[in-house]
């Protein structure tokens, strides 16, 4: 009887050793590819530094002189003016921003007021608007000389005090409209009424 031949066995592939050489691969690949990006950041030259801005010019003595004078006239003329103080209350309502005046203080008197400084926008993307924009008569110092029955406010300093520090209105929804019109309103007060106005933040006032 003849031998049976033998058997060739087909063995599987050894899978551990393909993981190995690919792990290995990758490897290298990934240290070429950070040596590369060094090499990139080493011949790129850093931007060069910004320029430091230049010193103001100090003005001519002639001109620091008149200054001087200019400072001291406008001091003397607003320390001559009456005081009126307009305070202005602020509700966050939800995601909307209430703001009123509040009351007036003049001449050593309070005047109570309710009058709103801000509505909703029938701009859908605006949430509020400042009501002294579009109406003369809602502009802070028209109200006040109004309510005080004054021709105009020529002898006077409106102090405008809203009833929260800026920082923490600054937060509240609504709160841009308000304090772009207020600053509209210091303008208009010179302007309308012929009275100096000023923003006052609660914040840095000392305690009484």
């Amino acid at each position: 009887m003849r031998g049976r031949g033998k058997r060739h066995v087909r063995r599987p592939p050894d899978l551990t050793s393909l993981f190995d050489v690919l792990f290995i691969v990758v490897f290298v690949a990934l240290i070429r590819a950070a040596a590369a990006q060094q090499e990139v950041a080493r011949l790129t030259a850093p931007p060069p530094p910004k320029p430091a801005p230049p010193a103001p010019l100090a003005p001519p003595p002639s001109v620091a002189a008149l200054r001087v004078k200019a400072l001291e006239s406008l001091e003397q003329d607003l320390a001559e003016r009456t005081p009126l103080v307009v305070r202005i209350a602020v509700q966050a309502d939800g995601d909307r921003t209430k703001a009123t005046i509040a009351t007036l203080e003049h001449a050593g008197q309070t005047l109570p007021l309710d009058t709103p400084l801000l509505t909703d926008s029938r701009d859908p993307s605006i949430e509020v608007e400042y009501l002294g924009d579009t109406s003369a008569e809602l502009r802070v110092c028209r109200v006040a000389a109004v309510h005080l029955h004054l021709a105009d406010l020529a002898r006077h300093l409106v102090i405008i005090v809203p009833d929260r520090p800026l920082a923490e209105l600054k937060r509240l929804a609504g709160s841009v409209a308000l304090f772009e019109g207020l600053g509209h309103d210091i303008v208009r007060c010179l302007r309308d009424q012929r009275g100096m106005a000023t923003l006052i933040d609660p914040a840095k006032l000392s305690p009484p």
